[in-house]
C-alpha cells in the first residue's frame, strides 16, 4: 500500500503541512491508521486511494490546527533545516489532475484546490473569496458530481489491487 500510494499520499499532505518533517510524520500516521483500520474499508463507497486521501487530509489538518503546531510554526530553530533542499517524488503517474479537471469551470476548481489540496474549511474558502458560504457549498457540489461522472471507469482500475491487498491481508492473518 505504502509503495503504490505513499507518494501520492505524501504530496497531499505536503500541500497542507509545509514541513516535510511534520509531513514524513504524517504519512506514516496515515498509513498506520489504514493498516489498523482496514477492516472499517468499504470497496462499494470509495476506491482505496479515496480512502486514504481522506485519512491523510483529515490527518493533516489535524495537526496544522494542533496548537502545538501552530506555536512550533512561529518559532525558528537554530538547526539548519536539512530536509529544505529535498524534493519530495511524488507518484503520480495513475493521477492526472489536470487531464480530469481540463473541462471543469474555473470557479470549480479554485473552490476544489482550496478544500481538498490547501485544507480550508467551507467558511474560510467563502471568507477569502468572498462569496457566500452557500455559493462555496454549491460549487463543492457540483464539482465533486462533475468528477464522480469523470471517474466512473476508472474504478476497475482499483479492484485488482483491492484483491491484491485482501490477499496480502489473508496471508497476514
Amino acid at each position: 500500500m505504502y509503495n503504490q500510494y505513499g507518494g501520492a499520499i505524501f504530496g497531499i499532505i505536503s500541500r497542507i503541512i509545509k514541513d516535510g518533517m511534520v509531513a514524513e510524520e504524517v504519512l506514516q500516521q496515515t498509513m498506520l491508521k489504514a493498516w489498523k483500520n482496514i477492516d472499517l474499508y468499504n470497496p462499494d463507497k470509495s476506491s482505496l486511494y479515496t480512502w486514504l486521501h481522506s485519512i491523510a487530509r483529515n490527518s493533516a489538518i489535524d495537526k496544522v490546527r494542533l496548537k502545538s503546531y501552530q506555536n512550533q510554526q512561529k518559532t525558528d530553530t537554530i538547526n539548519p533545516n536539512v530536509h529544505e533542499g529535498r524534493a519530495a517524488k511524488i507518484a503520480t503517474d495513475k493521477i492526472d489532475v489536470d487531464k480530469i479537471t481540463a473541462s471543469l469551470d474555473e470557479k470549480y476548481k479554485v473552490v476544489l484546490d482550496k478544500m481538498y489540496l490547501e485544507g480550508y474549511s467551507q467558511r474560510e474558502i467563502a471568507d477569502e473569496l468572498d462569496i457566500p458560504l452557500g455559493t462555496v457549498k454549491t460549487r463543492l457540489r457540483k464539482a465533486i458530481l462533475f468528477l464522480r461522472e469523470e471517474l466512473k471507469g476508472e474504478k476497475a482500475l482499483f479492484i485488482g489491487m483491492l484483491l491484491s491487498l485482501a490477499a496480502l491481508l489473508i496471508l497476514l492473518w
